[in-house]
């Protein structure tokens, strides 16, 4: 018997994007920059699928409760996630090129940081030129304000974003 969504949801996303609502005043792009940061450095000590489900809803009730178009902070975020360059416990790929024994940490981390700071820097300047042109971030989508509508009900923001996706 599946229950429905409001008894699989905890809430706890909501919860955390309420916390974070300080962040709505700074600028939009210093926000994205952060949210950058700490999901790049979160990635390299945990999987990248990992990271995107912990941090993709609280981004999303995050962007929502700021009036903000919530791919605006999710597309980084989410691109971020992938951004494990610096550790061997990172991604597979990286644990196999440590064991052939010709690589140390310490090259792994210099490489991968400079990795990372170019991945931050192109996806900001990318999001915050052509991405805003493409995904009209100055309007605050519909599905985005049913989303504040249906919380009683346990509908999520990737529910309405699903559905709506032709938008």
């Amino acid at each position: 018997m599946a229950l429905p969504p409001s008894q699989l949801e905890s809430g706890l996303s909501r919860w955390i994007g309420s916390k974070l609502r300080p962040l709505e005043y700074i600028s939009a792009s210093t926000t994205v920059l952060i949210i950058s940061l700490v999901i790049s450095a979160f990635t390299e000590f945990a999987s990248n699928t990992a990271t995107s489900i912990i941090f993709l809803p609280i981004l999303a009730e995050l962007a929502t409760e700021a009036k903000q178009h919530p791919l605006y902070l999710m597309i980084p975020g989410a691109v971020s996630c992938s951004f494990a360059f610096m550790l061997p416990v990172a991604t597979p790929p990286n644990a196999i090129a440590f064991t052939t024994g010709q690589l140390k940490v310490k090259d792994m981390m210099k490489t991968g940081l400079l990795m990372n700071v170019i991945g931050i820097i192109l996806i900001n300047i990318a999001i915050n030129t052509w991405g805003r042109l493409i995904f009209k971030f100055s309007t605050f989508p519909e599905w985005a304000k049913e989303s504040e509508n249906n919380t009683d009900r346990g509908v999520t923001i990737f529910q309405l974003y699903a559905v709506n996706a032709v938008d």
